[in-house]
């Protein structure tokens, strides 16, 4: 490919913590390249981002794509941690929440998976289920096909999969559980979890899911990414 082809795809931020190491985001990198977008790691820090500091950062990037990970602190949404919270990365808390009100501010697209769907949820004043029994699946293949999912047609997810139902893998132990305002949850598992929120606008879509696990078997996973890289065209 050109340089001229590689500058002109959108640059995706995509935040990590420097607790996990690259190799964990690999999976994540790759999905955005293959789903047409320059990535752009952004990595977080102990302290967090001043807002022009974060500010400074959306400049530079079309979007921002919020991945997997530890347990957001419950501190963030008003909470006492339970057991069995995981470990938790305040830092990277910190570092997110900032990036995620900026590029809401600026009119950039934002795209969370897990945890960073539960981020982006938190972020703009929702709150989390600390624990849903049965939901331990850490162990499992992470593009282990766990469950169905049911999303509204006219979603993004739903235009993704070109249907309502679909099964997906899942990773988590936390989910949703006040959505916030401004959001909307546009899919479920069986069991009532949230799987997908997005905002009217459509320029903050997240879901519940790991679609990265899934865009070399499975169409809509990576139909679901292009549709956000292409938001930020």
């Amino acid at each position: 490919m050109s340089e001229q082809a590689e500058m002109s795809k959108p640059r995706i931020g995509v935040t990590c913590s420097p607790l996990r190491g690259q190799a964990y985001y690999g999976p994540y990198l790759r999905a955005v390249e293959a789903a047409g977008g320059n990535p752009v790691v952004v990595e977080s820090r102990s302290e967090g981002l001043e807002p022009d500091e974060a500010t400074a950062v959306m400049r530079g990037v079309d979007g921002l794509l919020l991945p997997g990970g530890w347990d957001v602190d419950p501190s963030a949404y008003g909470e006492t941690p339970l057991e069995p919270t995981d470990e938790v990365d305040h830092g990277l808390d910190r570092t997110e929440i900032t990036l995620v009100r900026s590029a809401v501010g600026a009119g950039l697209p934002v795209f969370g998976i897990c945890r960073g769907q539960q981020l982006i949820n938190v972020a703009l004043g929702g709150s989390l289920h600390q624990h849903i029994d049965g939901h331990d699946l850490h162990g499992q293949p992470r593009d282990a096909l766990a469950h169905a999912v049911e999303a509204e047609p006219d979603s993004e997810l739903g235009q993704a999969i070109g249907s309502t139902g679909v099964r997906v893998n899942s990773l988590h132990h936390q989910s949703i559980k006040d959505v916030a305002t401004g959001l909307h949850a546009v899919a479920h598992s069986p069991d009532g979890t949230v799987e997908s929120v997005e905002s009217d606008d459509r320029m903050v879509v997240a879901v519940q899911c790991h679609p990265e696990e899934l865009v070399g078997q499975h169409g809509w996973a990576l139909s679901l990414l292009q549709r956000f890289i292409d938001r930020a065209r």
